[in-house]
């Protein structure tokens, strides 16, 4: 190897171990960035060095030129970035400049950087910036490294003029491709795994001012820019302290990971809440605290590179006379155009640092459907954050209420009042959730950043055509259920369940807000009872009459039911992408017409006296007829339990009778049919067999041949009919999730699962597993919520509830079948509730003489066998 790549490769390993000691030993994370770079500038430099040396006289040499731009131009490098590098050359110098870049990139490559190499002349370089923001962005941070200084200092005086003659296109096309990056790494700053480069208010957030500010007034350094009163005080303040703690952390990950890495991963967290010092508080974990930290930090961060980016982008002269001339008065401060609304210049001081006022400006752009204009708002913001907290007083709290109440605009204006840090004026415990993480798969965002999205889901019901958008638009009273969204979380972050917490706090806030006593016991009641929907939705057997009445009991009214559902459908979709499944949304929707069913005609769904279940015996029973059933399938008619005619579809269950009733004696014992359930895009496997008995280990054996097929369980019923068991399983296929399973795999499996069930000593095949990538795999020191099994005795009559609650495990749903066939309990019912890394499943059991499991010590020896299934 050639000597240059071994001494710049001590070189790099002495420089990052003397990095790695400064940054262990709290040095800033500027610094250590620094030290980096000077690194990697002597490593190159020395390179450049070796690769020029035979052409020392080649006058060609005085035509080249070496740049770093982008991170290395910048100097606020990580332990492995990239190193940005071109090679400027004239057209005479252009054939040496080719030889030499090739040194460079295998040197450089050799030595342990990996070098991002380009060859253009000054005008190419200029003409590719002004068409690609990416080159734009990346040369806007060019730093001479060697060879002509006369042809740097031509490229970048020309560079700098042109793209200031050039900004309003360029700060555009650049802000675009920032937006389309945050699409894909997060578009808000509370990602529970973000990456601190480019998701929302990370790293290339404090870029995007640089970039702009070079477009604007030639300068990217931040220090300039405060100078040339470009960027606030507060604002530059703010983005210095939250670029030296992003650098650290930076820092940070790249060490640890030993190579280039920008996510911040769950692990990650956990070991650099402890490495930093963070101890926690009661109810809020030391990984909790530090992410707090990072969040508010790029909060400040996404607001100051907003702000500066519309100051940036002034709307057109034209477009501004427009607005101002079609524009009418609304009182003797405020004007509202077309699409704007506006305090006037001579008010805007007085008005700007009244709470009132402010609260009243954006109750009328939420009912008006309007922006507050850039210049109003940079007033208000401007003062309001300097402005002491105070106690509202009456006209703010009736602003604010009144801003509640209608939807237009309330999400985005509910972000500008917590970034003013107003919300926690008006409710005091809305502090506690700033930037609060919930340390698990399941949420996607910070607590605050969730209840603003749950109301933000809630608003664009206004405008659904479906039954949810019906709901949503009866509800009078819209600032009930904005608010309770709002705070339905205030609880976390505290010892006690937040449920309870919650709605303490909300009795507090009502009383605060002067809500008279029956809408603050509704809020109350909402926030206590936020999570009942999904409890008895995604976790009890919907068909059975017991669990709808015991349901409607805790409601009382069809009032609070649609506020109930509405508000859980708006909570469970702000939990993140892909939360709110067809399937669940399905449960929801069933849940809530049984309920209401029961109100609206005081008939219980499945129960004896449901009309409902005469009609569907009727229908079963003509479509035998039309279809010239054997005499069996009447038998069987006759002795189809309450459930199954509650929940299956007259036709549907007329076919599964029909497909049993034609079979002749000779055939195996066991049929398996799939049908595709389109209400809930999932696919169902009947599996009926003929037992004389309800054999305790038949569940576990169907469970096992369907997981081993590679299919994921959402559910499960299992009946007696006759001497058949008669069980449903409703199950997603990951090779078909967005349609119908076709024929070939559905026949396949079915196949596969009556095989097994009539050779029960065959063992199950192998269960098949996903590949994912590392980065994605997370070890178990992360899974910080308890496994556990809960025993309910109380809910329904004839069954013992069993709820279990774990991390997934591939199979883990067949050992559970099994663990409760190995204690001999009956199962007739399992609903399987799992997110991402999450189970939650439950269970209807009883002993083999049909008594419930009430015995403390039978419990303890269930609860030991379920637990012991988990790894």
């Amino acid at each position: 190897m050639r000597s240059i790549v071994l001494r710049s490769r001590e070189l790099l390993s002495e420089g990052r171990e003397k990095a790695f000691q400064q940054h262990r030993s709290g040095t800033p994370g500027t610094q250590v960035s620094t030290l980096l770079a000077d690194l990697y500038d002597d490593v190159v430099l020395d390179i450049w060095n070796e690769a020029v040396r035979e052409y020392a006289t080649d006058p060609r040499l005085g035509g080249l030129c070496l740049i770093a731009h982008g991170g290395f131009g910048r100097r606020d490098l990580a332990p492995y970035s990239d190193a940005d590098l071109m090679l400027l050359t004239t057209q005479s110098s252009e054939s040496l400049a080719m030889k030499i870049a090739g040194y460079l990139t295998r040197d450089l490559g050799d030595s342990g950087i990996q070098p991002g190499l380009s060859i253009r002349s000054a005008s190419e370089a200029c003409r590719l910036a002004w068409v690609d923001p990416i080159v734009y962005s990346s040369l806007a941070e060019s730093r001479l490294l060697a060879g002509s200084l006369q042809l740097y200092k031509r490229y970048f005086d020309a560079f700098r003029h042109g793209a200031m003659r050039r900004s309003k296109r360029i700060i555009h096309d650049i802000v675009a491709a920032r937006r389309e990056e945050r699409t894909k790494w997060g578009e808000t700053s509370y990602l529970l795994r973000p990456n601190v480069k480019r998701s929302r208010g990370a790293l290339r957030d404090i870029q995007l001012i640089r970039w702009i500010g070079f477009a604007r007034y030639g300068e990217t350094d931040l220090d300039r820019l405060l100078k040339l009163g470009a960027l606030p005080e507060d604002d530059y303040r703010n983005v210095r302290q939250a670029y030296t703690f992003m650098l650290r952390l930076r820092n940070e990950i790249h060490f640890r990971e030993g190579k280039s890495q920008d996510v911040l991963d769950r692990p990650a967290q956990m070991e650099i809440a402890q490495q930093w010092g963070y101890v926690g508080t009661e109810g809020v974990l030391p990984v909790e605290q530090f992410m707090q930290d990072y969040f508010d930090k790029t909060r400040n961060v996404r607001y100051a590179a907003a702000y500066f980016a519309d100051d940036a982008r002034s709307r057109p002269l034209v477009y501004r006379v427009v607005e101002r001339v079609l524009s009418r008065k609304i009182d003797d401060k405020i004007r509202m155009g077309p699409t704007h609304i506006w305090v006037r210049d001579d008010a805007l001081d007085a008005f700007a640092s009244s709470l009132p006022d402010v609260l009243n400006l954006m109750s009328l752009a939420n009912q008006h459907r309007r922006r507050i204009s850039h210049h109003t708002w940079q007033a208000i913001r401007t003062v309001m954050q300097d402005r002491a907290p105070t106690q509202p007083d009456p006209e703010s709290i009736e602003a604010f209420l009144s801003l509640l109440s209608r939807p237009g605009r309330l999400a985005p204006l509910l972000r500008r009042l917590h970034e003013l840090r107003i919300i926690e004026q008006l409710i005091p415990e809305f502090r506690r959730m700033r930037g609060l993480l919930q340390f698990n798969a399941y949420h996607k965002y910070t607590v605050d950043a969730h209840s603003i999205l749950a109301i933000e889901a809630a608003t664009d019901m206004e405008d659904d055509p479906g039954g949810m958008g019906r709901r949503y638009r009866r509800i009078d009273d819209k600032r009930l259920l904005h608010l309770a969204l709002l705070i339905h979380d205030i609880g976390k972050g505290y010892e006690e369940d937040h449920c309870i917490v919650g709605a303490r706090i909300a009795r507090d806030t009502a009383k605060r807000l002067n809500l008279d006593s029956a809408t603050g016991e509704t809020l109350e009641w909402l926030v206590l009872k936020h999570l009942a929907v999904n409890v008895v939705a995604f976790r009890h057997d919907l068909s059975d009459p017991e669990i709808v009445l015991s349901f409607a009991a805790e409601v009382g009214s069809i009032r609070r039911l649609e506020l109930l559902v509405v508000h859980s459908v708006a909570d469970l979709i702000a939990v993140g992408p892909g939360v709110a499944t067809d399937w669940k949304l399905s449960l929801i929707e069933d849940l809530y017409k049984r309920t209401r069913r029961y109100f609206d005609s005081g008939d219980l769904p499945g129960s004896p006296s449901d009309p409902e279940i005469d009609e569907t015996r009727q229908r079963v029973a003509q479509v035998l007829e039309q279809r010239s059933a054997p005499p069996m399938a009447s038998e069987l008619l006759s002795q189809m339990p309450l459930s199954l005619l509650s929940r299956c579809e007259p036709d549907e269950l007329a076919t599964e009778i029909l497909a049993v009733a034609s079979r002749g004696d000779d055939q195996q014992p066991t049929l398996c049919l799939a049908m595709f359930d389109e209400a809930i895009k999932a696919m169902r496997y009947t599996v009926i067999r003929h037992e004389q008995r309800h054999s305790i280990g038949t569940f576990s054996r169907a469970t096992g041949a369907l997981a081993t097929s590679g299919l994921a369980i959402l559910r499960a019923q299992i009946e007696m009919v006759g001497d058949f068991a008669w069980d449903h399983f409703w199950v997603i296929d990951p090779e078909y999730p967005e349609g119908e399973t076709p024929q070939h795999r559905t026949d396949q499996i079915s196949q596969r699962v009556c095989h097994l069930l009539d050779n029960p000593d065959e063992p199950l095949p192998r269960f098949r597993t996903t590949w994912k990538p590392t980065s994605e795999v997370e070890p178990t020191s992360v899974n910080v919520l308890p496994k556990k099994v809960v025993f309910d005795n109380d809910t329904v009559d004839r069954y013992t509830i069993v709820s279990f609650f774990a991390y997934d495990e591939v199979g883990l749903l067949y050992r559970i079948a099994s663990a409760l066939a190995d204690q001999r309990l009956v199962l007739s019912f399992a609903k399987i509730d799992t997110h991402l890394d999450q189970v939650a499943d439950v269970f209807y059991v009883h002993e083999v003489d049909g008594t419930k499991l009430t015995d403390p010590n039978r419990q303890m020896q269930v609860r030991a066998a379920l637990l012991d299934v988990v790894s």
